[in-house]
């Protein structure tokens, strides 16, 4: 399937799941980011998460936990100037409004810069094991992403049925995730990378 087919089905997938099921599956992907390994990664000063739309994981819960230990939250919000997305602080107590595509956005715009931010959570319609992403289509995370910090951990959340047994189709310019984390598992795709580039490699060595 190319990259469009496999967004319009997870689109139609997602949109038929009921209130009941987002919510009780979205607590459950939240319950496995607050538990070790993932946690760990979250205690970096600086998270970026994403503001959840009604048929995205929830991460209300994740940004209370990083407040709680009194850690900085950023998130993305578009940049009207620049006509992209950008970076922007966010605290308990500020007011939020609905922004472009209908995503909530912090009112008070306080910048924060890619290489700055030591851990990212991030949404998307489907994924593979060894990390790869498909978006909505624009490229807005992968332009965020390209200037972070390579030490940075890039953490997913998704359903498990967002995630493909076959690799995504994927251009060059895609950034990959070092971690999924969906309502049954905890993907180290960092790790799958490694076995698959070793599999690789002696495959390679035996066409020799």
């Amino acid at each position: 399937m190319t990259k469009d087919e496999i967004r319009l089905q997870m689109r139609d997938k997602r949109n038929e799941m009921t209130p009941e099921e987002r919510r009780a599956l979205g607590q459950a992907v939240c319950k496995s980011v607050l538990d070790a390994p993932i946690r760990l990664m979250l205690r970096a000063w600086r998270v970026c998460v994403y503001l959840s739309t009604k048929s995205e994981i929830p991460t209300r819960y994740i940004a209370r936990a990083v407040w709680e230990e009194g850690r900085d939250v950023c998130v993305p919000a578009w940049s009207r100037s620049e006509e992209t997305y950008k970076i922007y602080a966010i605290d308990p107590k500020m007011r939020l409004l609905t922004g472009h595509h209908g995503i909530r956005e912090p009112a008070v715009r306080i910048p924060v810069m890619p290489w700055d931010v030591d851990a990212f959570i991030l949404p998307g319609l489907a994924f593979d094991t060894a990390g790869g992403r498909l978006g909505y289509g624009a490229g807005y995370y992968d332009r965020i992403l390209s200037k972070a910090a390579r030490k940075a951990p890039k953490i997913a959340l998704c359903y498990d049925w967002q995630v493909l047994d076959a690799p995504l189709p994927q251009e060059p310019h895609d950034i990959p995730m070092d971690w999924i984390v969906t309502d049954l598992r905890v993907i180290d795709c960092a790790a799958n990378r490694k076995v698959s580039g070793s599999e690789l490699q002696v495959e390679r060595s035996a066409n020799l």
